[in-house]
């Protein structure tokens, strides 16, 4: 082969292995470029579900801390770590959150103003003026004006758990009170156990249960206040131990107490006041349900409710041996939703006292009172009460009155306005001026008989 020859043909075989590398370059590069642009796209999809990770993420510890800093701002409002509750239901109340701790406050507040004819002359008392100087003699025997008759205050509630529940009363002022307490004085003050099936036990001060009509708190009767009959005859508030039941057509109470109207007696070397003292009721429920004999009116839409109750006192006194007072009640009320009636009988008796004036005595008197709504938030009123002491204590020992008005209810017994008129037949002795001073009554001069009064009230019970 010649030399030229030789020289072509190296240099096409170098030109064909060229071209065949060029070829495989390109096809590793456009390969290799897919892989790349496939990698491209698959760390494009990762870092996009990162950062919607991240994002979710940051998202709820976002929401975990909102809801660390609104747990805390209730903590801090609520002034207990346990989210206690607040507000108002039938009084202002905190209590914890499972409600075994609670308390609510009540408020009664009561404005009188009384204007008394009772037909003689009354001396003014010193450092005062009643139509006239101090100590001065008034002809007419007319005194009238402003009283602040109630300020009390409520705390009630349960503590330890909801079968423990409390009471605590205290009146700030009280007037011309015919109670056994009075102005800066507790009334209430007692611990309940609920032990279950209806039964349950009292221990300390509380109301004796003896007659219906004491049985109504002050700020939920139909009248401006207890009847003067009730204050001689029922037996006010104890000290001591009470055991009650309570089913749906039967309600009973049993009280062992120092002595009758025995409010914030101290303990002392005479004690007790009685040898000693039973106090007991039972009621027995015909129509109804009990909560409509807790306030004195039947409200319209109420339907029809009737019970009636026997109340028995039994007491002997440990100064003379041998001396017992028993007193009885029968009473009844009836509610037609809208209009009501109750009567109310009591009868006391007094043995061995060793005083010939008071034994063998047998003092009874009675109440009959009702009313009706004419239209929902006015309602007239009229009772009728009689007495008699079966005593001969120097001058007329009866007592009969005839009491009738009419109540306006802004907001059933939580705020409503009263006004009436009371009659006494008989001449009014001591005896029932001071047993009825709580309803404005005053002592007549012997012979003097027609005293009559106007009052009205103002009752916020809340």
């Amino acid at each position: 082969m010649t030399r030229p020859m030789h020289v072509a043909m190296t240099a096409i075989a170098t030109l064909i292995a060229t071209s065949h590398v060029s070829v495989l370059a390109a096809d590793q590069s456009g390969e290799l470029a897919a892989q790349i642009a496939q990698l491209k796209s698959e760390i494009a999809s990762l870092s996009g579900e990162s950062q919607q990770w991240l994002t979710e993420q940051r998202a709820a510890e976002i929401r975990s801390i909102v809801s660390d800093v609104i747990a805390d701002s209730d903590t801090r409002t609520s002034l207990q770590g346990s989210a206690a509750t607040a507000g108002y239901n039938d009084g202002f109340f905190l209590s914890s959150a499972d409600g075994n701790f609670s308390m609510k406050i009540n408020v009664l507040e009561q404005i009188r103003w009384t204007f008394n004819d009772s037909k003689e002359p009354v001396t003014a008392p010193l450092g005062g003026k009643l139509l006239g100087a101090p100590g001065a003699a008034v002809d007419g025997g007319q005194s009238y004006g402003f009283e602040n008759k109630r300020t009390r205050l409520n705390f009630s509630g349960n503590m330890v758990d909801s079968s423990w529940s409390y009471k605590l009363g205290y009146y700030l002022g009280y007037s011309d009170s015919a109670e056994a307490f009075g102005a800066g004085e507790l009334s209430d003050a007692y611990v309940a156990k609920d032990l279950g099936n209806g039964f349950s036990v009292t221990v300390g001060q509380f109301k004796l249960p003896f007659s219906a009509e004491y049985e109504v708190d002050v700020g939920n009767l139909q009248f401006m206040d207890y009847s003067t009959v009730t204050y001689v005859f029922d037996l006010g508030y104890g000290q001591g131990l009470k055991l009650g039941y309570e089913a749906e057509m039967v309600r009973v109470g049993v009280a062992y107490v120092n002595a009758f109207e025995s409010a914030n007696a101290d303990w002392s070397a005479s004690s007790p006041a009685a040898e000693w003292s039973f106090v007991g009721r039972v009621d027995a429920k015909l129509a109804g349900n009990w909560s409509q004999f807790e306030h004195g009116q039947s409200w319209r839409g109420d339907g029809l409710g009737a019970k009636v109750g026997l109340g028995l006192g039994w007491e002997r006194d440990s100064i003379a041996p041998g001396s017992s007072t028993t007193l009885f009640t029968l009473d009844t009320a009836v509610n037609f939703g809208g209009a009501n009636v109750a009567a109310a009988y009591y009868v006391a008796s007094f043995n061995d006292t060793g005083d010939p004036t008071l034994d063998g005595a047998h003092p009874d008197g009675f109440t009959l009172n009702g009313g009706l709504f004419v239209t929902d938030s006015v309602e007239l009123v009229a009772r009728y009460e009689w007495a008699d002491l079966d005593l001969d204590l120097g001058g007329a020992e009866n007592f009969s009155a005839l009491t009738f008005g009419g109540n306006w209810y802004l907001a059933k017994n939580s705020a409503k306005l009263s006004a009436d008129l009371g009659y006494a037949f008989d001449n009014v002795t001591g005896f029932y001026a001071f047993e009825g001073r709580s309803n404005n009554w005053v002592e007549d001069v012997a012979g003097n008989d027609g005293q009559w009064m106007i009052r009205t009230q103002l009752s916020f019970s809340f």
